[in-house]
């Protein structure tokens, strides 16, 4: 039982991997180029990562003996959830296509996505990665993993999703406002 507990959590953590490859693979032109003009926006992106590198720590370190029925259950149940998240966020990269850059930027010849996931929420790349982390925690069984995600990772990413929200609102102006006003930020119908 304790292997399988093993290749659950294993595979949680390999979800992480995928959208890391789209972004390798999917790489815009010119999207370095763009990156370096907007400094401010980066530092919403450098406390993703400082809590991602709080997460991590965590998540190994303090992860729950792999033995035992419960440890099973969180293993599978996280390990669907985490792959949820990798899901949802792959779908949600792919529907932005050119219009996705790792720094916060809009462009006006890319449009307004608002299809796709991006019906029911308006940053749901953000609700995948808060999925993902928390699949990875449950199936780890790491209460101080789920800790630095509530503390620090689902801030920083709220954070983050209220600065993309003004720089949208700024290019995009009351078409951007009518579908800030139909859906919600990160979670449907609650955030």
């Amino acid at each position: 039982m304790s292997t399988l507990i093993v290749a659950f959590r294993a595979a949680s953590l390999a979800f992480f991997a995928a959208p890391l490859l789209l972004r390798i693979i999917g790489r815009a032109p010119g999207a370095r180029a763009r990156a370096r003009q907007s400094g401010a926006a980066r530092v919403p992106v450098l406390a993703n990562f400082a809590a991602f590198g709080l997460f991590f720590p965590a998540l190994v370190l303090f992860c729950a003996s792999p033995e035992g029925q419960a440890a099973l259950i969180l293993a599978a149940s996280g390990c669907l959830l985490a792959m949820a998240g990798a899901a949802i966020i792959v779908r949600s990269r792919i529907e932005l296509g050119s219009a996705w850059s790792f720094v916060p930027m809009t462009d006006k010849t890319a449009g307004l996505v608002v299809t796709g996931p991006y019906r029911l929420v308006r940053h749901p790349i953000y609700l995948g990665f808060l999925m993902l982390t928390a699949g990875e925690a449950l199936a780890f069984a790491s209460w101080p993993a789920a800790l630095v995600l509530l503390g620090a990772i689902v801030p920083s990413f709220v954070w983050r999703a209220r600065r993309e929200d003004a720089l949208l609102a700024r290019t995009f102006g009351e078409r951007y406002e009518l579908y800030r006003q139909k859906t919600r930020m990160i979670i449907p119908h609650l955030l």
